[in-house]
């Protein structure tokens, strides 16, 4: 009788271990299935910002990591990539700039630019940007690193691309997405660094504009 009990137990533990493992499994598929539905809706999400969002590149007059000028009709009739970092940056701008330079390997024959904006131009001096960029192998041809006066670059950034900039006590802020930008100077869109289907929607909307 007593080892009848105990061979009950026993089928008893192995049903609620196997009940386990299955409700497990069923967990994780439903989170799988969940990151994979918010992947979709997050894209849909951005493309209609991007579309509602279009505004055009006002004029600027700033300074290259090789201490020549730069301004916007330098770029125009030309595909660019736009973004707002700054070389001391502990958080975020290490990964847009390495993402940045993905996309410059990627479409190196291409005729695509791009521009990074310092949100801390009183440190970022054109030596300071030379040094940046040659650790992320820019091609001082396509990749332009901006210095000048901190005030134009804050209002370039907030009113000329609608992308936030400023500072929280002795805290640089600044938006971590991306602008693409067309030979007219519109902006076609905006592309969060940190999300992938932005980053597969950015090449996408890249090689529409070049007409592939």
């Amino acid at each position: 009788m007593e080892t009848q009990v105990e061979d009950a137990g026993k089928v008893k533990r192995k049903l609620d271990k196997s009940t386990l493992i299955w409700v497990a499994l069923g967990v994780i598929i439903i989170g799988i299935a969940g990151i994979n539905l918010w992947s979709v809706f997050d894209t849909k999400s951005e493309v209609q910002i991007s579309k509602t969002a279009a505004v055009n590149v006002p004029d600027f007059r700033l300074t290259t990591q090789l201490g020549e000028p730069l301004t916007l009709s330098d770029m125009k009739g030309k595909i660019w990539v736009a973004d707002f970092i700054f070389t001391n940056c502990p958080t975020i701008c290490p990964a847009m700039t390495q993402e940045m330079a993905r996309l410059q390997s990627e479409f190196v024959a291409d005729p695509v630019y791009f521009v990074s904006f310092s949100v801390d131009p009183e440190r970022d001096t054109s030596s300071v940007l030379s040094r940046y960029a040659k650790t992320y192998g820019a091609d001082d041809r396509r990749w332009y690193f901006l210095t000048g006066d901190k005030t134009h670059i804050y209002q370039l950034a907030e009113e000329g691309f609608s992308l936030a900039a400023g500072h929280n006590g002795t805290e640089i802020l600044h938006s971590s997405r991306f602008a693409l930008i067309t030979p007219d100077g519109n902006i076609y869109g905006y592309y969060d660094s940190r999300s992938k289907p932005a980053l597969l929607r950015l090449r996408r909307d890249v090689k529409a504009l070049l007409g592939r």
